[in-house]
């Protein structure tokens, strides 16, 4: 079985004390704010559509859609690109 370079260790802990209770760790909530603002602007162009499709033409609505659907491929691409990269950070020899 190849799991050799699968198995992160953070290192060794020694074991908590009979009488000290463990730390409490503080929760807090937060935003996405950046993915909450990338929804923003799309569901913006979305409904600049038909607004630039009826003031100046059909092909300028589409090229409003096309702008929207080319931001959505971009920012997933980004998020694919950056996942790949920290997953290849954990793997060290």
């Amino acid at each position: 079985m190849l799991v050799l370079g699968l198995v992160h260790d953070s290192g060794w802990d020694p074991p908590p004390e009979e009488g000290d209770p463990p730390p409490l760790q503080a929760r807090g909530w937060h935003l996405p704010w950046r993915p909450l603002a990338w929804v923003a602007i799309w569901c913006w162009l979305m409904a600049l559509v038909p607004v630039v499709s009826d003031a100046f033409g059909g092909l300028a609505g589409f090229g409003v859609l096309m702008l929207s659907v080319a931001l959505v491929f971009w920012r997933v691409e980004r998020f694919c690109a950056r996942q790949y990269w920290q997953g290849l950070r954990e793997y060290k020899l």
